[in-house]
């Protein structure tokens, strides 16, 4: 462990940035925060807690800073450079979501500039694509699917699947009766092998239905037969699920090339959103303890006004945690022993 961190450690800084990892929304925002260490020169720390300060006022004025949706981007941004990659589309909603993420605080931060100015810097670095967050958002609903109205050929597709899908079924379970009646099914249902739908057929009468054979149980007592009068109506299922498939891949493939021309101006809005993400962290940690931003000085000296222990103030109630008031480097006062139990 190096030096610095075992000083972290014994200050218990550790355990003031856990409680700031907490309030962190997003994954890089969380590992971003775990490396939080303090600032070496007076005038970034000023700096940052000028702005933790703002985060802390627009939090208080507007009662939340929304980075729900905000993901790390950082694999899929890597794989869809390479050459015939295409991003899944899970992979594709993460994107649509950061991007509704960056538009959003991207908002905020624009119309808020005057109350926020520091924080209004980092409005720049923020993409606002709305046309490929809606196309992305048009064509993969909230679970990761991709929706009926994609592209007017999937709806075409999907519509007609429906109805060749019924048409079968009906078909299916005309036979699957007529054969009932002579006691040739083994379970009155119907099942899929192989991507088709086929019927249960006690072994001993496979022969009496004429068809394609798939397969047999486990314990041999049934066979699954794909009956010869619905040969047409199966083909014609999987030729509509194999063009869904291929369908659903052009739309990733497009929805892919889109993101690829985006890559440079994403990995940089997601890098300013990770960390502003870490700042709000550090703003509601602040609100949390009731915490004020010190005033730093060039002087060797140190004054406490009425301070309590940041752990402290994470197990006990504000109440119960008695204040220290101290002058340190002041009156010939350069060191201070502190004892007690």
């Amino acid at each position: 462990m190096a030096a610095d961190d075992l000083l972290f450690r014994k200050l218990e800084f550790d355990k003031v940035v856990d409680r700031i990892v907490h309030h962190a929304v997003s994954e890089p925002a969380k590992q971003r925060a775990r490396s939080l260490r303090p600032l070496p020169r007076a005038r970034d720390a000023r700096h940052e807690l000028a702005r933790v300060e703002e985060a802390k006022r627009l939090l208080i004025a507007e009662g939340n800073v929304a980075f729900e949706g905000l993901k790390d981007l950082r694999v899929a941004l890597r794989k869809c450079v390479i050459e015939n990659a295409v991003l899944t589309a899970a992979e594709l909603l993460e994107v649509g979501t950061t991007l509704r993420v960056s538009r959003t605080i991207h908002t905020l931060l624009a119309r808020r500039k005057e109350s926020y100015p520091l924080l209004a810097e980092t409005v720049p670095h923020l993409l606002v694509d709305k046309v490929v967050e809606y196309n992305i958002t048009q064509a993969i609903d909230e679970g990761g699917g991709i929706r009926d109205n994609a592209s007017r050929e999937l709806r075409t597709i999907r519509s007609d699947l429906i109805t060749v899908g019924q048409q079968l079924r009906r078909r299916l379970e005309g036979i699957l009766r007529r054969v009932s009646e002579q006691a040739y099914v083994q379970d009155e249902i119907i099942t899929t092998r192989d991507g088709r739908l086929v019927i249960p057929v006690k072994t001993e009468f496979r022969k009496q239905i004429p068809g394609f054979i798939h397969s047999s149980s486990a314990s041999g007592a049934t066979t699954y037969v794909e009956p010869a009068e619905t040969l047409d109506l199966n083909n014609a299922l999987r030729e509509l699920q194999l063009r869904e498939q291929q369908e659903i891949q052009r739309i990733l493939r497009e929805l892919t090339a889109q993101v690829r021309d985006l890559r440079d101006p994403l990995d940089a809005a997601q890098a300013e959103l990770s960390y502003l993400d870490v700042l709000f962290a550090k703003a509601r940690y602040a609100i949390e303890v009731i915490g004020s931003a010190p005033e730093l000085t060039e002087e060797m000296v140190i004054r406490l006004r009425e301070a309590r222990h940041p752990v402290l103030l994470q197990r006990h109630r504000r109440e119960n945690v008695i204040p220290v008031s101290l002058e340190l480097g002041e009156r010939e006062v350069t060191a201070i022993v502190i004892t007690g139990p």
